[in-house]
């Protein structure tokens, strides 16, 4: 059987329960026209659709939307197959696809996506986890089932015209003090609405996007809402490292999604799971995703969730990843009013190498009071169930930073055999219970390695550094309760072991460790006393 017979008797088998509804896509008269179905005289026997025979001319210069329109249109009216996107320069403004339609770019072949702003249609769509108008993307698509953009050509989404304007109508709404996320655009503005993705796929299912590249995105790369059975696989995304908003890849409120085998380097999070802006009591959840064997570069993120939670996210699994670059390398955010739970995390076997963080778990993305407890409600965010294993991490700012909320600690942390060399700091802990640290050594260049502070139930076991410092405490901990501290290394040089800080420590207990060679095993400042030692051997 050949491999195009067997992928699609693989789809027609592989069938998953259909997603929630938004709002149709809806495009205006004049787009409507330019796509509007072939009729009987245009059917073509199918299985293979080129493009060329549709009319389009791979020159750069032509706009071949009408064509390439065209040829998906009578694929899908014969009941699917593959349309054939040859070598050369196509012109296009948006795609919509249809069900049972494959797309296959090949190489040599490249999509130029149009700088003609007003001639991209408008659909309701969600823009930044807000359900509104935007823009759509060089591939539409809304309602589908069995669709696929594979080859080795490439998406060109010319996107520094969209940045620039962008750039223009940013300053323009500050002007205005329209900062908030949900304003309009103001009227006579260069972008009325979001900018165009390059893919962006909504409430479909069994969808497959593999081998291509994509360069220079107007905003946001591979966006799928609301979307079941997702692959993306062997995918290249890459765009300026101050390309605005160039995501790489967003599933957002989507279910069943496996990433693999991708490269990429943009100007914002590389690959970042979302699922809706504000709480709302019927929230999506983003569940069941998993990221593997990717390699990234610049990005303010390799991978990571947030901070659009409102929906949730569960049961993420991220694995054998490179980070090279990013600001930082596994990124978790959310904040006071997004609501709903993000737990069921789990990241082994990454390496990163020139990183901001290594590790960044914050419940503080938008900022606010650190220390007061505000009151708990709907809004107020949930982090569980995060376990992060096997890092090594070389030439970074700060290996870890966890930051839970006062009123809403993180439920169940843990950091086991991580390596971090060369750091700029070390590992912060604050606003957890049931923290583990296990078999890590920071090699920090100034503080403690480890500053535990407002913890409860914390383990720290097989923890050292080889560069202590005489003057700092290797751990400290602050407002720790239930704290166990077993097993761990003391290296030549060091001052204060572990520093116990402040009048609220209770039920600290060390055991079994091998702190010889430090001057002082346990220091109490600020207040602490002995008694906050339940037990030293």
């Amino acid at each position: 059987m050949s491999n195009n017979h067997a992928r699609r008797d693989f789809m027609k088998r592989f069938t998953i329960g259909a997603a929630l509804l938004l709002p149709a896509a809806t495009l205006t008269p004049a787009a409507a026209a330019a796509v509007s179905t072939p009729g009987e005289k245009d059917k073509h026997p199918g299985p293979f659709f080129n493009v060329v025979e549709f009319g389009a001319v791979g020159d750069g210069k032509t706009p071949c939307t009408v064509a390439l329109q065209k040829a998906v249109d009578v694929c899908a009216q014969a009941g699917g197959g593959k349309v054939i996107i040859p070598a050369g320069r196509y012109l296009t403004s948006a795609l919509f696809l249809k069900s049972n339609v494959h797309v296959e770019i090949l190489a040599g072949a490249i999509l130029l996506f149009t700088t003609d702003f007003d001639s991209v249609p408008t659909i309701q769509g969600r823009w930044e986890g807000i359900d509104r108008s935007v823009y759509a993307s060089l591939f539409t698509g809304a309602d589908l089932e069995n669709v696929s953009i594979t080859g080795r050509g490439t998406l060109d989404g010319q996107g520094e015209a969209w940045w620039k304007a962008f750039r223009t109508v940013r300053d323009l709404r500050r002007k205005m003090g329209l900062d908030d996320r949900e304003s309009e655009n103001p009227p006579g503005s260069l972008l009325k609405w979001g900018r165009p993705r390059m893919i962006n796929l909504y409430r479909s299912k069994n969808v497959l996007i593999s081998g291509v590249t994509l360069i220079n995105s107007p905003s946001w790369n591979i966006h799928p809402v609301l979307c079941q059975n997702v692959c993306i696989d062997g995918v290249t995304i890459l765009a300026p490292a101050d390309g605005p908003n160039t995501d790489g890849i967003d599933p957002d409120s989507c279910k069943d999604v496996r990433i693999s085998n991708c490269a990429i380097s943009v100007g914002d999070d590389c690959i970042i799971i979302k699922s809706g802006y504000r709480y709302q009591e019927r929230g999506v959840p983003s569940e069941n995703i998993t990221v593997t064997n990717c390699v990234f570069g610049t990005g303010h993120c390799g991978v990571g969730v947030g901070s659009e939670t409102a929906g949730g996210v569960k049961n993420v699994a991220i694995s054998n990843c490179v980070c090279d670059g990013t600001d930082r390398g596994l990124r978790f955010k959310t904040a006071r009013g997004r609501g709903n739970v993000v737990e069921n995390v789990r990241a082994s076997n990454v390496v990163m190498r020139n990183v901001g963080e290594a590790v960044t778990v914050t419940m503080f993305y938008t900022g606010g009071d650190t220390h007061t407890a505000q009151p708990v409600n709907e809004g107020t965010p949930a982090f569980r169930n995060f376990h992060f294993s096997e890092i090594t991490a070389t030439r970074v700012k700060r290996p870890v930073l966890i930051e839970g909320l006062p009123e809403m600690p993180i439920q169940g942390l843990s950091v086991s055999n991580m390596v971090v060399e060369d750091a700029a700091s070390g590992i912060t802990c604050t606003n957890v219970t049931g923290l583990t640290v296990d078999n890590v050594r920071v090699n920090a260049g100034h503080g403690p390695a480890l500053v535990v502070d407002g913890v409860r139930e914390i383990e720290v076991y097989r923890f050292t550094t080889r560069q202590p410092k005489g003057d700092q405490p290797v751990i400290r901990f602050e407002n720790v309760n239930d704290a166990v501290l077993h097993s761990c290394t003391a290296a030549e040089g060091t001052g204060t072991f572990l520093e116990l800080r402040g009048t609220t420590n209770r039920d600290v207990s060390l055991m079994g460790n091998r702190l010889m060679r430090a001057a002082r095993e346990v220091e109490f400042t600020a207040g602490a006393s002995e008694t906050a030692l339940s037990k030293r051997t």
